[in-house]
């Protein structure tokens, strides 16, 4: 009878606004996964041009997406919620039809930058209604849950978007990316989110676009995103130069990693472990890389996969966690666009870093090699300055 009480005590995670909106987050992400692939060969294909240009129009989404991330949290912070995140998910859908409806190349390059700014408001404002959904004394398991639905997408969209592509071309995954972006849609609409009361407006300021209290969160954050970057554009040629086949699974061993410690993180943060929990993560993300820099075998190359989703499974968890506490109520969504930003800037900082040591050295050991040495100062910085300035200014947890 105890175990009833305790049980009825303890405040709802699955309630039904959490788990729509984590649908929703998981057919964004999907639609957008789904096409990663396959973008590259259509934009060559369509319209002749080479392999840079198409990777110069493909990477005007990340810098959509990072353009708009300071600007997201403070529009999600300010406007009903509810109303931004339906009008945002609606014109990251609409930006499917585009791709195959322009003809010239300079308007498919304005709407790839449209698709990652829209992607960049959508995702912040999904975060953000999904953190309101979740109890303060849970919040760290359903914070880890919820990034679950992105790493389904992550660990399924690529490798059904290829397989549609091959079978029935390119026509048929815009299709269904759209199809699914509007049942994404129709669950937001569904989604009970109480409307904004107004107040008179504050006094515009730079933490309404950027929360300064988690600097040292952000800076660490754009370290694991610059060692992440290479990983995303050249983990397949690096596993060419080693002789290695299969690399599609490095990424579904990485998926597997992040899920598995996701479902087991969450709870822990929220028992009070979230500063080793972290430490834990960045130490483990240090040896992958090592592990990636220097293998010469298929067994080394896939453990370090594994090893890079697990230690990023308890970073993630941790970091948003830790942006959030330190935030107020009414800035959430400038915490959650701090963070999302802090990856953005080392993800693209870490692919032009990769891309051109790859140029001068003539393969990818140094890459890897030097994400490594990267994240070792990151280990440094953790220890001795981010993790000592949470503890001292957050505000919850």
């Amino acid at each position: 009878m105890s175990a009833e009480v305790l049980a009825t005590n303890k405040p709802a995670l699955w309630t039904r606004n959490f788990v729509t909106v984590a649908a929703a987050n998981f057919l964004l992400f999907f639609s957008f996964y789904q096409l990663l692939p396959i973008l590259p060969l259509y934009i060559i294909e369509k319209f002749a041009t080479d392999n840079a240009t198409a990777g110069f129009i493909i990477s005007l989404y990340t810098i959509g997406a990072l353009a708009c991330r300071p600007f997201a949290g403070f529009l999600v912070d300010t406007l009903s919620r509810k109303p931004l995140y339906f009008w945002t998910f609606f014109a990251f859908t609409a930006c499917f039809l585009g791709y195959k409806t322009v003809g010239i190349l300079p308007i498919l390059a304005a709407v790839r930058f449209a698709h990652g700014l829209f992607f960049g408001i959508s995702s912040t404002a999904s975060n953000t209604v999904a953190i309101d959904a979740l109890p303060a004394s849970r919040r760290g398991e359903g914070i880890g849950y919820f990034g679950i639905s992105v790493n389904l997408a992550f660990a399924t969209g690529p490798m059904t978007g290829m397989f549609l592509y091959e079978a029935f071309g390119d026509t048929i995954v815009f299709a269904i990316s759209i199809i699914l972006c509007v049942i994404g849609l129709i669950l937001v609409q569904t989604l009970s989110v109480p409307r904004k009361e107004k107040k008179p407006h504050a006094p515009l300021s730079l933490d309404r676009f950027f929360l300064t209290r988690a600097i040292p969160q952000f800076v660490n954050f754009i370290f694991v995103g610059f060692a992440y970057g290479p990983v995303t554009n050249y983990i397949a040629l690096y596993a060419k130069e080693l002789g290695i086949g299969g690399s599609g699974w490095f990424y579904a061993l990485i998926a597997a990693g992040l899920i598995l410690n996701r479902i087991m993180t969450g709870r822990l943060i929220d028992r009070g472990y979230l500063i080793h929990l972290v430490g834990t993560g960045m130490t483990l993300n240090v040896v992958a890389y090592f592990i990636l820099a220097f293998c010469h075998a298929p067994a080394t190359f896939f453990v370090a996969a594994f090893l890079i989703g697990t230690s990023l499974g308890l970073i993630f968890p941790g970091y948003q966690t830790m942006c959030v506490n330190l935030a107020r109520h009414d800035q959430r969504g400038t915490a959650n666009s701090t963070y999302l930003s802090g990856w953005d800037i080392g993800i693209g900082a870490g692919i032009l870093a990769g891309g051109s040591m790859a140029g001068h050295f003539g393969n990818h050991q140094p890459v890897f090699l030097a994400c490594a040495v990267a994240l070792i100062v990151a280990d440094i910085l953790y220890f001795t300055w981010t993790a000592r300035h949470y503890l001292k200014n957050k505000l919850e947890g």
